[in-house]
């Protein structure tokens, strides 16, 4: 059972996450070209991609904990676990987990390896982001 805490606690994250997304849009034509060159674009998409996975990190173990579950050793199996457990779809859950790898590519990888990511998130993973957060928003309720 999720306490009104923890109720509280996902939802002040969900706000976050839309709040990230909509800033995210500033630049969801960019290219590679213009990501290498332009330094705040580069750390304005990399904070925005770890705050956003930071997040569903915390979000995901909330929700694990609230249910009694181990909180596994990974933040990708966290994530995963929500879909195992039935609180997401497994699908979603999958995607969300490439998000949680990506907070560790931002953090040990080089600029090239980065776009590779980067750029996945920007075109495919946000619309993945949105049906996480109307999962979990379905779960709380």
């Amino acid at each position: 059972m999720l306490s009104s805490t923890d109720r509280s606690q996902v939802i002040k994250r969900i706000d976050f996450i839309q709040t990230e997304i909509r800033d995210l849009s500033e630049f969801d034509k960019i290219n590679f070209n213009q990501y290498s060159m332009d330094r705040k674009a580069q750390r304005n998409i990399e904070r925005i991609a770890e705050n956003v996975a930071n997040a569903i990190i915390d979000i995901s173990k909330i929700l694990l904990s609230s249910k009694n579950e181990v909180i596994p050793d990974s933040y990708r199996e966290s994530v995963l676990k929500l879909g195992e457990i039935n609180i997401v779809d497994l699908k979603i859950a999958e995607n969300m987990a490439e998000i949680a790898r990506l907070r560790n590519v931002l953090a040990h990888y080089y600029l090239d390896i980065k776009w590779d990511y980067l750029i996945k998130f920007l075109t495919k993973d946000v619309s993945y982001i949105q049906e996480f957060l109307e999962s979990v928003k379905k779960y709380i309720q």
